[in-house]
């Protein structure tokens, strides 16, 4: 059973975006390529953004798809980037080892500040937590008969 991918490309001021609706997988990946070569051919841009909010699943052969294309983009001068992956393409996409498509350009900041530069959000707290075990140094003795 083959999911739909549903493709939409668009132009903005500040560059080609490319939506990506659906599963992109091996009945899929084509039609991923073949978007992003139109793209890449018929619009002088220096930068493609591929949108991944919308996709439902990924598989090796949508990386790979994503992975070739960014290669042959950089050779002609146009910045690759995906936006918006859902937590669960990320770790498809950090499984398969291929975090440069995760990797922001300068580009991709609005306020112009690159992510490496501003503060990281905490995740929790250290809380203190103490042990109901005593330390191992402290044990009793053991009984003998």
């Amino acid at each position: 059973m083959t999911e739909k991918l549903e493709l939409r490309l668009y132009t903005s001021s500040a560059g080609v975006y490319l939506t990506a609706r659906g599963r992109l997988d091996s009945t899929t990946a084509h039609q991923l390529g073949r978007a992003i070569g139109v793209a890449l051919d018929r619009y002088p841009t220096d930068r493609l953004t591929v949108d991944c909010a919308g996709l439902d699943a990924i598989d090796a052969a949508g990386i790979s798809v994503l992975m070739l294309f960014r290669s042959s983009a950089l050779r002609v001068g146009v910045h690759l980037t995906i936006a918006d992956p859902p937590p669960h393409i990320r770790a498809a996409i950090r499984a398969l080892r291929a975090d440069q498509l995760l990797v922001p350009t300068s580009h991709d900041h609005a306020d112009g500040v690159p992510s490496l530069h501003r503060p990281a959000p905490r995740r929790s707290s250290a809380a203190p937590h103490h042990c109901l075990r005593p330390p191992t140094g402290t044990r009793r003795p053991r009984r003998t008969r």
